[in-house]
């Protein structure tokens, strides 16, 4: 008899496979004497679409609302179906008895195998592998240990919960306001309060008025001091009149100042907590520019196929007591570029701090650190995975060094009546610091523990009495800001605490289970508003668009509300800890869909900002492939235009079932929401693609070699594009990587 091992992706069942011995090739699987190894693209089965839950559901209608299934069936996504059918015929194959759940660590790896699992008619007892990187050894080890199936049932209930709750969401309301608007308008249990936070931060700036006001900075022989009110509670810098500070500032030059106190304090900023996904990507935004999903996508290279981070999708910050035994040997796989640093490491040996060992906040997956294999060379790395995992490093190496310390100084001196204030600071020790280049050391670092940064200006060793003459003064006209447009960096972190603003990272860790979304999915949400129009980036700026804008104003406050998703988002973290009820939380989720489409059916202001009915073809069989842009008497929307039928140009290569339209970027299938992604985009790597080019992805096979493609780091390349692996788009194959990869077979 043989063991299956399900594994959620092709190159993760390939490692697993190789290391079990199963080296046999068959059609989507790998078999050995012991073991067979299968594996998904990601969900191979989802749930059904409204017409396959009751055909009466085909048709787009308000009257058909709400849309609450009986019997949850399920769905084979088109573009998996082959490797679904031969994942069946060996999760029932006689010779098997045993099934192991490989599937990414995590929920939705778990839900992806249950619904395998489930479609597949399968009843053979299962284990579970649960593993947080992906090194030989540790899947070795994970395999000496495998747990119980059922150890992971309450994981799967907020997985199932989870799905369900969004398909009730989004299908109802999506369908509920794109009836009653007479316009293609998606809506998301998580999506839309997302958009909401950015829509609502983009009015506050739209609507801001900035106001004048003034400072005085009082110039003396060998530091300077800014003039402040110590009786005002806010902003005690400002003056709000010109004329009022501009006669200040000419009477005080010339006088005599008198220091009223002078206080050093010495000070300490402990090394931040490690990373979890979410402050990782914030980062590498922050920094880098990179986008949540790049920064994902890299660190899934990193962990799958470089194996040298471990599991990213994590939401912790700490580690787990029995890494500790594993930290020297974790230090000794760093590469050279890191030498300088290990000294300090090897004479001051780690210690088990609580700050960064403790088991109690440690769920599914501890914090994202490096992996024991041995890095030896980073030349063939691209930028993106290079920066990446250089965050990773010197965050992982911070958490075992001594604490920043630095002496704060605060002067404060009086003249004529009038206190003035100057702050420096002089560090003692760098302490962790000393990993970042100073450039990286602002008041706004990520990496800062949230204490404000004094003034580093050097001041004089005063003490109360002393005395300075105020040589000169200078005017200071400044003026009120807005509040920031959200950056991916900044709405990361909004979603993380459902908008709440919320400095304190220990405050932060306490309410973590209350965000929008989980951290393995909130890149996924940003791309997704951006893929439907709904808002668009400017540089690093996240702007809503005209449509999204309208989306959030029209729509019930509770679809809308933050605090209300968060609050499912807890509750589904409870049920995962078997702290909570699935039940109850799936009746809770079913009273809210009924009373949100009842508002929705009887909304006299929804009616009111309708389009035509004729401006919207197709009405009876549903809402046509391109959503439109509809036209409110309440909101001010530019380019408006109507719903047009594309026309199909090719049949999809990926799912066979759909066909390709063209957009404005690119030629997709049109049946992207039945979960084919398949799209070729007109420009790929800053290369403009041939019409001959174009036509061969179209048409499922590889491009000719091709050259001007420009990566991350400037550097230009020439390669084939071809359809990925798991048929969600195109890749590039870089010619340079292919010939090495020849001459090492060669050899």
């Amino acid at each position: 008899m043989k063991t299956l091992v399900f594994a959620e992706k092709p190159s993760v069942g390939k490692d697993i496979g190789r290391i079990l011995g199963a080296t046999r090739r068959g059609e989507g699987f790998l078999e050995g004497n012991d073991y067979i190894v299968t594996w998904g693209f990601g969900h191979l089965v989802a749930l059904g679409h409204p017409e396959e839950q009751n055909p009466a559901w085909k048709k787009w209608s308000l009257e058909a609302l709400p849309m609450l299934p009986k019997e949850w069936k399920l769905m084979v996504l088109p573009s998996s179906k082959q490797q679904f059918d031969g994942v069946t015929r060996l999760f029932n194959r006689s010779d098997v008895d045993m099934i192991i759940n490989a599937a990414d660590a995590g929920r939705e790896g778990e839900l992806i195998f249950r619904l395998v699992y489930q479609h597949a008619g399968c009843n053979k007892p299962f284990k579970r592998l649960w593993i947080s990187s992906m090194t030989d050894e540790a899947i070795k080890s994970g395999f000496e240990d495998l747990r119980p199936g059922e150890k992971y049932d309450p994981l799967a209930k907020a997985a199932v919960c989870r799905s369900r709750a969004d398909w009730l969401v989004g299908m109802n309301f999506t369908r509920a306001y794109t009836r009653k608007l007479n316009s293609m308008f998606t809506v998301g249990r998580v999506q839309t309060p997302t958009l909401a936070m950015v829509v609502r931060r983009h009015l506050e700036i739209q609507n801001f008025v900035p106001k004048d006001y003034w400072e005085i900075n009082a110039i003396m022989e060998d530091f300077s001091a800014l003039w402040f009110n110590p009786d005002a509670d806010e902003y005690p810098s400002r003056i709000d009149s010109q004329e009022k500070a501009a006669q200040m500032a000419e009477r005080l030059k010339g006088l005599q100042a008198t220091v009223q106190s002078a206080k050093k304090t010495a000070k300490k900023q402990a090394p931040p907590s490690l990373y979890d996904l979410t402050t990782l990507q914030r980062d590498a935004n922050s920094r880098y520019s990179m986008t949540a999903a790049d920064t994902l996508a890299t660190l899934q290279t990193l962990y799958e196929k470089k194996k040298v981070v471990t599991y990213p999708r994590t939401d912790s910050r700490y580690l787990s007591d029995d890494i500790f035994p594993t930290i020297e040997k974790r230090l000794a796989a760093l590469p050279g570029d890191y030498e300088s640093y290990l000294d300090h490491l090897r004479k001051n040996r780690p210690k088990k701090d609580k700050k960064v060992f403790d088991n109690a906040k440690v769920s599914d997956h501890h914090a994202i650190i490096p992996t024991e294999k041995k890095v030896t060379d980073t030349s063939g790395w691209t930028t993106a995975e290079k920066n990446v995992y250089d965050l990773v490093v010197r965050r992982f190496l911070a958490a075992f060094y001594p604490d920043h310390q630095y002496l704060s100084t605060t002067i404060i001196v009086k003249a004529d009546g009038e206190s003035f204030k100057a702050t420096g600071k002089v560090v003692t020790d760098e302490g962790w610091r000393i990993l970042y280049p100073k450039k990286q050391q602002s008041e706004k670092n990520p990496d800062a523990s949230g204490e404000d940064e004094e003034n580093d200006q050097s001041l004089p060793d005063l003490k109360k009495g002393d005395t300075r003459i105020i040589n000169d003064t200078a005017l200071l006209t400044r003026k009120t800001k807005p509040p920031a447009a959200y950056t991916e960096s900044t709405l990361l972190q909004a979603m993380e605490t459902a908008g709440k603003l919320i400095e304190s990272e220990e405050l932060r860790e306490a309410i973590k289970d209350s965000g929008l979304g989980t951290p393995a999915t909130r890149a996924e949400i940003i791309e997704k508003l951006i893929k439907v129009e709904y808002m668009l980036r400017d540089k690093k700026k996240l702007i809503p668009t005209p449509k999204g804008i309208q989306l959030v104003t029209l729509a019930a406050a509770e679809i809308t509300s933050p605090e209300l998703t968060g609050s499912w988002e807890k509750r589904l973290s409870d049920i995962s800890r078997g702290r909570d009820n699935d039940e109850d939380f799936m009746q809770g989720i079913t009273a809210f869909v009924c009373s949100i489409v009842d508002q929705i059916k009887t909304s006299s202001a929804l009616r009111a900002a309708a389009l035509p009915r004729q401006a919207m073809p197709g009405r009876e069989s549903g809402p046509a492939t391109a959503p439109a842009k509809a036209v409110s008497k309440n909101v001010s929307v530019t380019n408006a235009r109507p719903v047009v039928q594309r026309t199909v140009i090719a049949a999809c290569p990926a799912c066979q079932k759909g066909g390709i339209i063209e957009g404005n970027r690119g030629f997709g299938c049109n049946r992207f929401r039945e979960g084919c992604n398949y799209v070729v985009w007109k420009e790929f790597h800053g290369k403009k693609l041939s019409q001959a080019a174009i036509d061969a992805l179209i048409a499922g096979k590889p491009t000719r070699s091709i050259k001007g493609f420009v990566l991350e780091d400037g550097s230009t390349v020439s390669g084939r594009l071809q359809m990925k692996e798991d048929r969600s788009g195109i890749e590039l194959i870089i010619a340079e990587e292919k010939e090495t990869k020849k001459k090492k077979q060669a050899d």
